[in-house]
């Protein structure tokens, strides 16, 4: 997940640079009572929330998922934000394979089974944050943040396996649990600002963003 957002990082300074050439104003994004309010996406899974977005159809092996994390903040004073993030995930995964039956005995003489998994994954929460801003250029197109935040999420996982037999019997196994985690996040971001708002992405234990926030107050 590093190297990734190491790769997003060289992108955004080189992008930073061209946005440079071609525009003249100096933006004051992070002054005192500006706000904005934003929407984003995780496309990786972290250790406290099992849902991202994610779109992979392969033979036999399917995962399909949404995390939508909207947001709102404001400026309290210079350069520092407070703000409410929300978290609303699903993700599903389904798998088809042959297996041994479930019955003992000498496999040779038993003929394998169409098994199929199904793992779903369900988040939703709520994280109260605040976010300081350091500006790395003299027109304000680019910046790096400090992120802390107190996220309540609750997560719901399912699993199903289906056992398929060639006489016509199924057998069929679910398990499930769930669990609400409310703990501290610390974690840092790059900002990079435009005229309608500003494009971000950040990484924390709660896992990597990416957002886009649209400015409210001009």
């Amino acid at each position: 997940m590093m190297r990734l957002f190491t790769l997003f990082l060289f992108f955004f300074f080189a992008s930073s640079n061209v946005i440079a050439q071609t525009d003249k104003p100096v933006f004051q994004h992070f002054s005192k009572g500006k706000a904005f309010w934003g929407i984003g996406i995780s496309p990786v899974y972290s250790d406290m929330i099992g849902s991202y977005t994610d779109i992979a159809v392969r033979k036999n092996n399917t995962s399909l998922g949404i995390l939508l994390a909207p947001m709102y903040g404001k400026f309290v004073q210079q350069n520092l934000m407070v703000g409410l993030m929300g978290i609303a995930g699903f993700h599903t995964e389904q798998r088809k394979y042959m297996t041994y039956p479930v019955t003992t005995g000498i496999p040779p003489f038993f003929p394998n089974v169409d098994t199929k998994d199904v793992n779903n994954s369900l988040d939703l929460g709520l994280v109260p944050m605040a976010r300081y801003y350091f500006n790395l250029n003299r027109r304000n197109t680019l910046a790096i943040f400090l992120q802390a935040g107190l996220p309540a999420v609750y997560s719901k996982y399912t699993n199903t396996t289906t056992y398929k037999y060639v006489t016509g019997g199924i057998d069929r196994f679910s398990n499930q649990y769930s669990e609400f985690a409310l703990r501290g996040s610390i974690g840092f971001g790059l900002s990079v600002q435009g005229k309608t708002g500003s494009f971000d992405t950040h990484v924390s234990n709660m896992g990597w963003f990416l957002s886009f926030n649209k400015l409210l107050q001009k």
